[in-house]
Formats: structure tokens, sequence, C-alpha cells
């Protein structure tokens, strides 16, 4: 189904004026019930023009999508005037994936929709221009000051600027969540978090993971799991590298709604190998188990013998102390980075992220070069972060 609407879709880019032709074509299987769901489906696709998007969002897994809506979480996205950006709230709105704040002109993202057969019903369009909420964002701005003084004008003129205004709406309560980075870097991104929003207490460093998600024929790994750090930390010390190893079994608990198994990954399994490299690693593992006892770590582990009980036991391993992993901690950035990059083009897998941890509340970054279905899949990702922060809160 999935490859008919997209030929079809590829086809009518071609013949806008003649979209009535493909339905015919349908008419020609068999069973009446299949016609009639794929003739509805490709005029729906065809008129918005998200079907690539809506099947690939389909690949989260349903319990996710599921905490998702239910959380009913507000989610602020800064960069309102890009199509992007206006696709993927209007699709997420539509779903009930979570409630959208647009920033921008408003005019301006209407317009932008209507060229797009968008209503844009049931969202939320903040223009920072327009509002009285500002006077105390810059208020808030001036608290967070650590070094010298900010005036009430230069303040307010930052508070204006949309991504500090959406960090401004996370940081008072008015927004659960932000996502961003479409049109801005991930340093600009991370630098208004930590100084609006603020680092969490527990975590000595913010890093990121992603969630990876395998087709179910895959060879190893054919399940959902977490690679990190992938996008942010280039190269941590062991504590740093334990840290990271934490806050990922904790996304993995939440998202995946299971334990957490982590893998501490390295050229060494269980002693093979000795360089600084692995003992970084080693001691990593070492703080992890004094730090969190309950947590399930192999390590220090190579990636063959991670997802494989039989490699395992080869190595060194005993079968009754192996679990299948689902969190991979990487000892680098270099190593973790083209992992998910091989993953994605060899394997198949998508790859959901960078998502941002170690943060007081979510603010997560997206690439640059992202698509609609990219920034779906984070607003998903926040939402259910944001949903386990309100949990903690009750």
């Amino acid at each position: 189904i999935f490859s008919y609407v997209e030929r079809a879709r590829s086809w009518h880019q071609k013949n806008k004026n003649t979209t009535c032709l493909i339905i015919p074509i349908i008419r020609t299987l068999n069973t009446k019930n299949i016609q009639r769901i794929l003739i509805s489906w490709i005029k729906l696709l065809l008129i918005l023009d998200i079907s690539k998007f809506i099947f690939l969002s389909m690949r989260l897994p349903e319990k996710i999508l599921q905490k998702a809506k239910d959380a009913s979480v507000r989610i602020v996205l800064p960069e309102g005037e890009d199509i992007r950006i206006i696709e993927a709230a209007n699709l997420a709105v539509k779903e009930n994936l979570a409630e959208i704040i647009l920033l921008g002109n408003k005019e301006k993202i209407l317009e932008i929709a209507s060229q797009k057969n968008m209503s844009l019903t049931n969202l939320e369009i903040v223009d920072p221009n327009g509002v009285r909420s500002v006077r105390d964002y810059a208020n808030l701005l001036i608290s967070r000051k650590t070094k010298g003084t900010l005036s009430m004008e230069k303040a307010t003129k930052q508070a204006l600027q949309p991504l500090v205004f959406a960090n401004c709406m996370v940081a008072n309560g008015d927004a659960d969540g932000c996502v961003a980075g479409a049109t801005t870097s991930t340093a600009e991104i991370i630098r208004h978090a930590i100084r609006i929003v603020g680092q969490h207490p527990s975590c000595p460093v913010i890093s990121s993971f992603f969630l990876m998600l395998f087709d179910s024929t895959g060879l190893g790994i054919n399940y959902p799991v977490l690679f990190a750090d992938c996008g942010l930390v280039i190269d941590p010390n062991s504590e740093e590298l334990a840290a990271i190893a934490a806050s990922t079994a904790d996304n993995a608990e939440l998202l995946l709604n299971t334990r957490p198994v982590i893998a501490m990954l390295s050229f060494s399994t269980l002693g093979s190998a000795r360089h600084p490299m692995v003992k970084k690693v080693r001691e990593a593992k070492k703080l992890l188990a004094e730090e969190h006892p309950k947590l399930k770590v192999h390590g220090e582990i190579q990636f063959d013998a991670a997802i494989h009980e039989e490699i395992f036991s080869i190595k060194g391993g005993r079968k009754e102390d192996y679990t299948k992993p689902n969190v991979f901690i990487f000892p680098n950035l270099d190593s973790g980075n083209i992992a998910y990059k091989l993953a994605e083009r060899t394997a198949g897998a998508i790859a959901i992220g960078p998502i941002l941890q170690g943060i007081n509340k979510p603010i997560n970054d997206l690439s640059r070069g992202c698509t609609a279905q990219d920034i779906v899949q984070n607003i998903v990702i926040t939402a259910c972060q944001a949903s386990s922060l309100r949990e903690k809160d009750i």
C-alpha cells in the first residue's frame, strides 16, 4: 500500500489536474473493502501531500504514540514560519499527539498554510511582538543572568526572539516542552536551554540519544533501542559517560516501557584489551554500578557480543548473565555518530533524534535538514518526556 501511494503521489505531482484518473486504477482490485480504503487514503494523501511522514510516523511504537496522546501536553515550536514546522504542527494536532503553539507572524503562517491547503484549526499561533507576557519573560531573563547586569530594555529585546521566547514559555510553565532547530544551530538551542530552562542538578553533562527503530526482520536487533551519545558530547570522560548511560536508561524506561539493559560499548570485551580508551569505559561501568546498583549493565563489551548471546559466551561472558541490551552507550561521538548513520543507511533503521537529556524540562533539537516527519516524531518524544516530568511533580 505504501509503495502504491508513493507512486501515485509522485505521479500526481506531475499531473495535478488529473487526480481523478488515479482512482479508476484501483477499481481493478477484487475486494471492495480494499478498494474503498485505498481510495479514501489516496484522496486524503494527495490533497495534503503528507503521505511520506504519515507512514513514517506510524513506525513509532504504538505505546509511545499513545503515551503522547494521553499526555495532552503543550509543545511550542518557535520556528513557526517554516513550512516543515507548519506541516508537522498540523499533523500533530490532527492526530492529537500534543497541543501545539506556533511562534511567528500569524498572517504569514496562515498564508503559507493556505498554499498547502491546511486550515491550522485547533492550534495556537503566538506572535511574541503582540503579547503582554514579554515583560514577564524579560524579568525571567534578568533573574537568570549570572554575570553582570541585564537592563529591562535589552531583556525585552531578547525575549522577543522566538527561540528565547519559547524557552521562557517552558521555564515559566506556559508550555511543557520545546522543539526547535529546523533553522537554528544546535549550539544556540543548547545555550538558551541551559541559560533559561537550566541544567538538571543531577546531571553533570547535557547529552543526547537517538531512538532507533529497526525492522522486525533485522539481524541482531529487531526491536526499538536507544543509542547515546551520537550527537553532542565529543569525548566524554568516565564520569560523563556514566551520567550519559544513566540518563539514557531513564529515557529507555520511559519510552520503551521496559527495564533498561545497558551495553557499555568498546573495542574490548570483558578485559580482552588494555588501552586508555578501554579503561575509560570500564571505569564508567564501575561508577554506574556504584551509583545505580539496580541497573543491568554489560561491559565493557564489543557490539557483536552485546547483541548475540553466543558471541557473548565465546568472549568470556556467562550465559546466565546475558540479557539483550536496549541501551547502547558509545565511548565517544565518533563511534556513536558513525554507528547510528550506518544503521540508518545500511539496515534501514529509523533514527529519531537527537533528543536532549540533562535539562530541567524538555528542549529538543532538530537537524537543519529535518523533514516534517522528523519533527512529528520529535514532538511525540518531547511530549512523552514532558508527561513523565508532570507525573514526577504530582
